[in-house]
């Protein structure tokens, strides 16, 4: 089994990726697996198989919440109201977004991986992911895995560290772009609303605590009860120029721990502009065929029209914008003059 992430900030361009490795015979694209695991995908110390299953299967409470509120995303693809499980006693983690995307039957997948994990012996947490990797690339006979998740440059060294023989691929996209996407995604509103939050109550952010809640307007405070409707997040104050200097804090730090990693940079805007050239570098990389028929039926259903969104703001806001986003422009021009790559 070959392993390679793919990893970006988010809203980057990974998605339409890892639909397009989806399509290649050799490859499976595991979406957004860690993503949907949050904080509890790194454990100390070695767990039983039974404990892994239990990582993998246990509900998440805030994502379940999201999906009652109608806050699903294009990502969530489990069927909701026809599958086995509910969002109001809970799906489970790996049923909201990565095994719908291996198959339309996610409910027996998760059968089978029930039968199978549980029994697993005690071991650190890698070799446990290393074990379902190779389970579910033989179950589906693609030899190569891609794994892509959202945000997952916050996690790189520990990817790094856990899976010492992985590739990575760092896709990225224009600063002022992606982060205006931010602005509109209901998970990235989610996550900058503590920070939002914390300003208001006027304590750093790993300070805001319940204690401080009572000094945050009532109308954020309902979102830390996973008390929210679409309406309520989206009027939200969450200043635009706040997404950008989160899209640059996340390209500095994710730029720090790529330096000196053998790894292949994806520019969003160039598969844009050249899908069949970008995709046929990226084969190369994974050590996997470029089929011009796989080439030419991924290109063409890229939409060459996706970019430049936020120059179509008003001057001032997209000034603001690109000043929030500039150093985490700067890290991008500087790592790509050390490996030219970009």
């Amino acid at each position: 089994m070959s392993l390679i992430f793919v990893v970006g900030t988010g809203r980057c361009g990974s998605t339409m990726l890892s639909k397009a490795l989806h399509t290649h015979p050799e490859v499976l694209s595991l979406s957004e697996f860690f993503a949907s695991l949050r904080n509890r995908a790194f454990p100390d110390g070695p767990i039983t198989g039974r404990e892994f299953w239990q990582l993998l299967s246990a509900p998440d409470s805030h994502i379940d919440a999201m999906v009652r509120s109608g806050l699903k995303t294009a990502e969530q693809r489990y069927p909701y109201g026809t599958g086995r499980f509910r969002e109001v006693s809970g799906v489970p983690a790996i049923s909201h977004m990565t095994l719908p995307a291996l198959t339309d039957n996610p409910d027996r997948l998760y059968d089978e991986l029930a039968g199978e994990v549980p029994s697993w012996p005690q071991r650190p947490i890698g070799d446990h992911y290393r074990a379902l990797f190779a389970w579910l690339t033989g179950r589906f006979g693609r030899p190569v895995l891609v794994e892509r998740s959202g945000a997952s440059l916050l996690y790189v060294q520990r990817l790094k560290t856990m899976f010492p023989e992985a590739r990575f691929v760092h896709m990225f996209r224009d600063g002022p772009d992606c982060a205006l996407s931010m602005s509109r995604h209901y998970g990235f509103r989610l996550m900058m609303l503590p920070q939002a939050a914390a300003r208001k109550a006027g304590v750093p952010v790993p300070g805001l605590i319940k204690k401080h809640l009572d000094r945050v307007p009532a109308d954020f405070r309902r979102f830390f009860n996973d008390e929210f409707t679409v309406d309520s997040l989206m009027a939200a104050d969450l200043p635009l120029s706040d997404f950008g200097a989160f899209w640059s804090s996340m390209i500095q730090h994710g730029v720090r721990e790529l330096a000196g990693t053998d790894h292949l940079e994806l520019s969003y805007e160039r598969m844009l502009d050249d899908p069949r050239t970008e995709l046929a570098t990226l084969a190369s990389y994974a050590g996997i065929s470029a089929d011009p028929a796989w080439l030419d039926r991924v290109g063409a259903g890229i939409d060459a029209s996706r970019g430049g969104a936020a120059q179509r703001l008003g001057p001032a806001e997209y000034a603001e914008l690109v000043a929030a986003c500039a150093p985490g422009e700067q890290a991008l021009t500087k790592q790509s003059q050390t490996i030219g790559k970009r």
